[in-house]
């Protein structure tokens, strides 16, 4: 019998509760096969996305689960899905889709490059923009989809395959 793959939720409240995603993340992640390095982009990536939650909406929930894909060849691969909503003032979805696609070395679902941006993003005064930590977030992870609803919820979905 083969075991269920591990998951892990938790409600998110304080800037310390990223510590303890980030170390659940990274032990999801070494069960499903992912590198060293590729866990510990997992890990930094999940800090920031509950960072996030915590330090913009006030908190949230996160959710952090081994997966089951096919790789672009066809072949079944392992790989850790991780969601975090929240209820805060929300993202614009303009302004995340012109930072998603500027994003320099993102990847797309298979895993494969996508061709950098050609063109830079527009200079921002602090606050304009989405911040380095999401960009961060879309290098170091395989897909990342954000999903906003401003004012009402935010859920950002992040995968990192094996």
């Amino acid at each position: 019998m083969v075991p269920s793959p591990p998951s892990f939720t938790l409600p998110v409240k304080r800037e310390e509760d990223r510590f303890a995603c980030a170390a659940e993340g990274v032990r999801i992640a070494r069960w499903a096969g992912l590198t060293d390095r590729a866990q510990q982009e997992l890990a930094i990536a999940v800090a920031e996305l509950v960072s996030n939650a915590v330090r913009h909406a006030g908190g949230g929930h996160a959710e952090i689960r081994a997966i089951q894909g096919t790789d672009p060849g066809g072949s079944p691969r392992w790989g850790v899905e991780v969601i975090v909503r929240d209820t805060g003032p929300g993202i614009d979805p303009k302004l995340a889709a012109e930072e998603g696609a500027a994003v320099q070395g993102a990847r797309d679902d298979s895993g494969a490059a996508r061709p950098a941006a050609p063109r830079l993003p527009a200079a921002r005064l602090p606050g304009q923009g989405l911040g380095v930590g999401l960009g961060a977030v879309h290098r170091l992870m395989s897909s990342v989809t954000i999903r906003s609803d401003p004012g009402v919820r935010t859920e950002v979905i992040a995968i990192k395959w094996a």
